[in-house]
């Protein structure tokens, strides 16, 4: 070639540029040969060569090309899905009205060793489609069915065992060809045939809850209500939860929808079993609707006691809205006067960030109720859980109650449970601080001479503080005139206390 080249006094340059776009023209098919030559066994370079036969329109290098393909790639160290190839060489023959040859594709397919299961099952569930896309709906049927045919020998014999067999004899266990059996079932054949299938499945345990759930559809559709609970019923002894939940849920809502009040007591029982396999800080929606059970067909009273389970038991961030929820149900059946035990409750076992909401709701109650001595006992409850400096609203309203309701002595006490608490959560979030960066800074080994040299300072810092305040508080004779309690003289005028409330001498000046 290298002469050819050489032409003495010719041009060659057509030539030179005719064979340099001949190349061109090739690099994409040479460019492929060369990696499938590196490996063999690369699926999607087989599918790239197909297509770059294909787009030359060359159906004799097409066919070629997935023959080679097939035949090379091994499908244990296969690098993608071997069985792609079987399909797309079907598909191939099918859109050239060659259904004959796709079938014989297909059925070489179906024995070919594969990886996995879901290869073969997914060999299975396209021989099955394409009979369907030519209205071959019985061959599509006994497709299936062929597929999922298992001897007794391999039921008999252990899991451990069954998982060294040939995919081919493992394929009953893939839910997606049997889901796609039970569909054609139901469509094409009629109801007995479906539920063998179903039975059957249930019978391998080769179901999942979306299957059991199918299956009590098609049976509720059918008016067979009783054996759609059935099926219910064993799909919800058959997983756990959380697998279960949308059985359960279903399962309930059926039930009630059906018999509403005319089985309570099975209702009731159901309600039961279900609270007792959900995990309780996921049970909330089941007790709700529990609750509503016994509002509308049941017991008010019951009810009450749902919501009351409920409440201690779910997961606490979701308390709150629940025990609002309850409050309301009960204030509206039984008075305001039957929620008391509900708000005690409710500050005891919300989340502590709700805890002042609860406590504000709780004293505006108590304060409409005329008992002002249980609402100032609630504001100081509710008080020790929040920071004066960041959650204002309960010292707002406490401030407020006290001005229209108080004396100058619980207008005190409550400046002075103002005041320590402010102090608690600085010295809180100093002494946090402080030993954090301490640690930081000294390291491990002064951890805990560090942490008791700090508990110890706090203890008599509050000491100190609450004896200074003990001795220097103010106490009023029995004349009303303010005396000290110490022996001492009394002392210069202090500074002027922003909190403190102007309080008239109009009556001492009437007195004197």
């Amino acid at each position: 070639e290298a002469d050819d080249l050489d032409v003495e006094g010719g041009d060659d340059m057509d030539l030179r540029l005719a064979r340099l776009q001949f190349l061109l023209d090739r690099r994409a098919e040479l460019l492929c040969s060369v990696r499938l030559r590196q490996n063999p066994h690369n699926v999607h370079e087989w599918h790239k060569r197909v297509k770059i036969f294909e787009e030359q329109d060359a159906p004799d290098k097409v066919i070629k090309a997935f023959a080679e393909a097939v035949q090379t790639v091994d499908p244990v160290k296969a690098d993608g899905k071997p069985h792609t190839l079987w399909v797309a060489f079907a598909r191939y023959y099918e859109d050239n009205d060659d259904c004959d040859s796709a079938r014989d594709i297909l059925e070489r397919a179906t024995q070919v060793p594969y990886r996995t299961v879901e290869d073969l099952a997914q060999v299975w569930c396209e021989y099955a489609e394409m009979e369907l896309r030519h209205d071959e709906f019985e061959k599509a049927l006994a497709l299936l069915t062929r597929a999922v045919q298992v001897s007794d020998r391999v039921l008999r014999m252990k899991a451990a065992d069954v998982t060294n067999l040939p995919v081919q004899q493992r394929v009953w266990k893939n839910t997606k060809v049997w889901s796609m059996l039970a569909d054609l079932e139901e469509s094409l054949g009629t109801l007995e045939s479906t539920q063998e299938v179903y039975e059957r499945m249930i019978e391998l345990k080769v179901v999942t809850p979306q299957i059991m759930l199918n299956y009590a559809h098609m049976l509720e559709e059918a008016k067979h209500f009783e054996k759609s609970f059935s099926v219910l019923e064993k799909g919800v002894n058959s997983f756990e939860w959380p697998f279960s939940k949308d059985l359960w849920l279903t399962y309930l809502n059926k039930f009630v929808e059906r018999y509403q009040g005319t089985k309570i007591e099975r209702a009731r029982d159901l309600f039961e079993q279900a609270l007792g396999k959900i995990p309780a800080t996921e049970a909330k929606p089941v007790y709700l609707k529990y609750a509503l059970l016994e509002e509308e067909h049941g017991l008010m009273k019951n009810a009450m006691a749902v919501y009351d389970r409920a409440a201690k038991s779910i997961d606490i961030k979701e308390r709150y809205n629940l025990y609002i929820e309850y409050i309301n149900k009960a204030t509206e059946f039984f008075g305001v006067t039957k929620t008391r035990p509900i708000y005690e409750s409710a500050v005891q076992n919300v989340a502590q960030g709700q805890i002042m909401d609860i406590a504000v709701r709780y004293a505006d109650l108590e304060r409409t109720l005329g008992e002002v001595d249980r609402a100032r006992a609630i504001y100081v409850y509710g008080s020790q859980y929040c920071d004066p400096g960041k959650e204002a609203e309960l010292w707002d309203r406490w401030h407020a109650f006290e001005v229209r309701h108080g004396n100058e002595d619980t207008f005190r006490e409550m400046l002075r449970i103002k005041r320590s608490v402010s102090l608690q959560f600085d010295q809180r979030h100093v002494s946090t601080s402080d030993t954090a960066q301490g640690l930081i800074e000294q390291g491990p080994s002064a951890k805990k001479q560090k942490m008791s040299n700090d508990m110890e300072a706090l203890e008599r810092q509050m000491m100190e503080g609450e004896m200074g305040m003990m001795q220097n508080a103010p106490s009023q004779s029995k004349g009303g005139d303010i005396v000290q309690t110490g022996g001492e003289e009394p002392s210069a005028p202090a500074a002027k206390n922003t909190d403190e409330i102007d309080i008239d001498d109009d009556d001492d000046d009437d007195d004197a």
